[in-house]
């Protein structure tokens, strides 16, 4: 088996849903010991139950993309013996992921300065709506709650239309991905200092960040950004587009672009037209240059106005559906992001794959997403207690 990037780092994975799970997963598939820990009173996270689910197993396919690689770790921490088993395990860990409500793993005894007290090399990371400070923290948070404050929804859907969320939840991947670049580098400063730090990543501050030039328009000229479809603002024809039989999109972001395009439509005119010779005039004139480029298109498949448009050299593409999208050679195939993981029930469960692609320490899908607590009597022997002891946690529902 190809050595892990993160052999031998150690992650406690406390969380549920999808922000930490997300973040937890890219750290599994660098080859960290994630250990997925779960509540045993509660029978595990929501999601270990959400649809869909796998027809052989009953496995619920959403839990089971964001878990795999994982280790499974069920506690009881309303028990004295729950309690010490998982503060051992704080102890031998690298990282705590952690993503409840600020206050809710403090009050379980395990907040970030007791766990420092247990393990002061503990990277302490929360992933939260608000974040662990000011005066909204206290308020839960989920996806449509960073895109609505974060301002992401204002500026989706069309002009006219009423505000519209991501089809993808991406304030809690968001969040996800900060949180796990933070924990990358506080693992490379702890080498230097030989002590972890407290990480607080916040989906709605996730959100922010992910403005950029809309923020800056509406701090730098006072206009707030308004919706506008598949449109950029920045660029012409810069769009999505009707064919014959489907959209595309087309992404035309240089003069020398719309020189290509045009002579590619057969209208090398229109690059010298008053109306569409520079950036501006287009951007000005963006739905009239919309109109020639869907009348040239009308008779033609989205798929041969893309062909005659990237072979002109300009950014085009058709717009795919789910099914598109899982069947495409290069996606899927060529990039692999559709992968197989062994599954012990199942034989195998198909998982989306890693996005980052190495060389020397690639990504790698070792197992499916655990049962849960199915690691607890492997986990408690690592940590030393012995058959008589874990056998008396169990008896006293302190572990499975």
């Amino acid at each position: 088996m190809t050595e892990g990037l993160l052999e031998g780092i150690r992650v406690l994975d406390f969380t549920g849903f999808l922000a930490g799970p997300y973040c937890g997963m890219f750290l599994a598939d660098m080859g960290a010991d994630v250990i997925k820990v779960e509540n045993l009173l509660t029978k595990g996270e929501f999601c270990r139950y959400a649809r869909p689910l796998e027809e052989k197993t009953g496995r619920s396919m959403y839990f089971g993309n964001l878990n795999r690689n994982k280790r499974g770790f069920a506690v009881n921490l309303k028990s004295e013996d729950g309690k010490k088993a998982f503060a051992e395990l704080v102890k031998s860990a690298d990282v705590l992921l952690e993503n409840m409500r600020p206050g809710v793993i403090k009050k379980l005894g395990f907040g970030y300065e007791e766990c420092k007290a247990l393990n002061p090399r503990i990277i302490f990371a929360s992933i939260s709506g608000f974040g662990q400070y000011g005066p909204y923290s206290s308020r839960p948070g989920y996806d449509l709650i960073a895109q609505a404050m974060g301002g992401s929804m204002s500026i989706t859907g069309w002009p006219g239309s009423e505000p519209t969320r991501a089809g993808m939840a991406i304030g809690d991947m968001m969040a996800g991905m900060n949180c796990c670049m933070g924990i990358l580098a506080s693992l490379i400063k702890r080498q230097k200092t030989g002590v972890g730090q407290k990480i607080d990543v916040a989906l709605v501050d996730s959100i922010v960040s992910g403005l950029e030039a809309k923020c800056m328009q509406y701090l730098y000229t006072g206009k707030v950004p308004e919706k506008t479809g598949n449109k950029y603002i920045s660029s012409a024809p810069y769009d999505s587009f009707k064919a014959k039989d489907a959209y595309f999109v087309l992404a035309s972001g240089t003069d020398k672009h719309f020189e290509h395009l045009s002579a590619a439509m057969g209208m090398p005119e229109l690059a010298q037209n008053p109306l569409y010779k520079n950036t501006e005039l287009r951007k000005k004139n963006a739905d009239s240059l919309k109109k020639i480029i869907e009348d040239w298109a009308s008779d033609k498949t989205s798929r041969e106005v893309v062909d005659i448009i990237l072979g002109a050299g300009v950014p085009a593409g058709p717009i795919y559906d789910i099914a598109d999208v899982c069947n495409d050679k290069n996606i899927v195939e060529a990039r692999d992001m559709l992968v197989k993981v062994p599954d012990k029930k199942a034989g195998e469960f198909t998982v989306l794959g890693n996005p980052i692609k190495m060389d020397t320490y690639p990504c790698t899908y070792r197992k499916s997403a655990p049962d849960l607590g199915e690691d607890d009597v492997d986990i408690m022997k690592e940590l030393g207690f012995s058959d008589e002891q874990i056998a008396a946690m169990q008896a006293d529902g302190a572990i499975k």
